[in-house]
């Protein structure tokens, strides 16, 4: 600790230099920070696809009829089956979005038992009409409660009637606990009310969702769904949850790569940085380090000078860059929050401690060559140099 000033000293020695090596390196870890914590962050929901769940897709991206379901029921291995659909729209402005599933509540609890309804919610649900069960947060959000009327104006699901404005009761509530959707701005409705008023593709569904017995037997099952509608026109695609996450992820492009691109590029200038700034500061300090080594500093002392400098700059700043990504990560999770997104966002433990593991790298990268000459500095030769 006595030497602790010493080192904080030779730090600020030249203050614009250190301050700029500082914002360089804050900003590099913050970019890194961002990056691998959205990364992260999309990797684990995709891990919370499940495998004993199928999702049976068209290929195409078009609808599949409703009166495939009852084929699909009776492949070998298949538990259960529920229809979904879906439409996006807003209560009363854009900055209150719905994302409304059109299910079948016999069916669709008993595959997504991850939504918690009270048994008498779920019965009021399935007698009426235009019932409807909302995320608890989206309806602690809006201020809705039971028996509320609620007008919901669709964007991609027209009425038969020419309007675009769909009406529900509120008759219960959900939640999800532990998965994304408990911050989405979910509203489960009727299936057969979504599908008797609007006025395109009726008796079709976007997706159908598969329980298996054996998690296992999932690619067989999958083949056994897909080979029923091989000569079909509506033709399909059926794999797990997961595997059906994957995709939907690998479509916006190869995120790993990217990623590690962009840090690697970022790294690789932050050595160069670093490096060149200490080998600088060693060089106007040739005599600094003599008249030290005079009064009795040892060499191995003034080599662990060098390296505590290094650290405390990088480590101290790397340790910034994280904080920094971590409040921007939190600001973006509750704006979403606020929109009626998820807010998974944040910043994963591994991230932090692979950056600081990084961090000592850098550290001990940059400054071991400066440290290595300020150890084998003879007192004549620094005071002949310095001259």
């Amino acid at each position: 600790m006595k030497y602790l000033p010493l080192v904080w000293t030779g730090l600020w020695r030249k203050t614009a230099r250190t301050i700029f090596t500082l914002v360089s390196i804050v900003a590099a870890f913050a970019l890194y920070g961002m990056l691998q914590g959205i990364d992260t962050t999309l990797k684990q929901s995709v891990n919370r696809g499940r495998l004993n769940v199928l999702i049976t897709r068209s290929p195409t991206g078009l609808p599949l009829p409703l009166a495939d379901l009852h084929q699909i029921e009776a492949v070998h291995g298949v538990t259960r089956v529920t229809p979904r659909s879906l439409f996006i729209g807003n209560y009363q402005s854009a900055h209150n979005p719905v994302i409304a599933l059109p299910i079948d509540p016999d069916s669709f609890f008993a595959v997504n038992s991850m939504y918690s309804v009270s048994p008498t919610q779920r019965a009021a649900f399935r007698r009426t009409r235009t019932g409807a069960l909302v995320a608890q947060g989206l309806a602690q959000r809006l201020a809705w409660k039971i028996g509320d009327e609620i007008p919901i104006h669709a964007i991609n699901a027209q009425k038969k009637d020419g309007t675009s404005d769909w009406t529900f009761q509120v008759v219960g509530t959900f939640d999800t606990p532990g998965y994304p959707a408990r911050d989405q701005p979910l509203l489960l409705m009727n299936y057969p009310y979504f599908d008797i008023a609007r006025e395109k593709d009726a008796g079709t569904v976007q997706f159908y969702q598969e329980a298996i017995a054996d998690a296992s037997q999932a690619t067989a099952v999958s083949n056994a769904i897909d080979d029923l509608f091989t000569n079909s026109p509506n033709r399909t695609r059926t794999e797990t949850e997961r595997s059906d996450a994957q995709g939907q992820l690998a479509q916006v492009g190869d995120l790993d790569f990217f990623v590690v691109a962009i840090v690697a590029a970022a790294f690789a200038t932050l050595l160069l940085v670093v490096g060149s700034t200490l080998m600088q500061a060693y060089r106007e300090r040739i005599r600094e380090f003599a008249v030290m080594k005079t009064l009795g500093f040892t060499d191995w002392g003034i080599l662990t000078l060098v390296l505590s400098e290094a650290l405390l700059l990088t480590l101290g700043s790397a340790v910034l860059g994280l904080l920094v990504a971590y409040a921007m990560l939190s600001a973006l999770a509750l704006m979403t929050r606020a929109t009626g997104g998820a807010s998974l966002l944040g910043l994963h433990w591994s991230v932090v401690l692979i950056g600081i593991a990084f961090a000592l790298l850098l550290a001990l990268a940059s400054a071991l060559p400066a440290a290595w000459r300020a150890q084998r500095l003879s007192i004549t030769d620094a005071l002949a140099v310095a001259r």
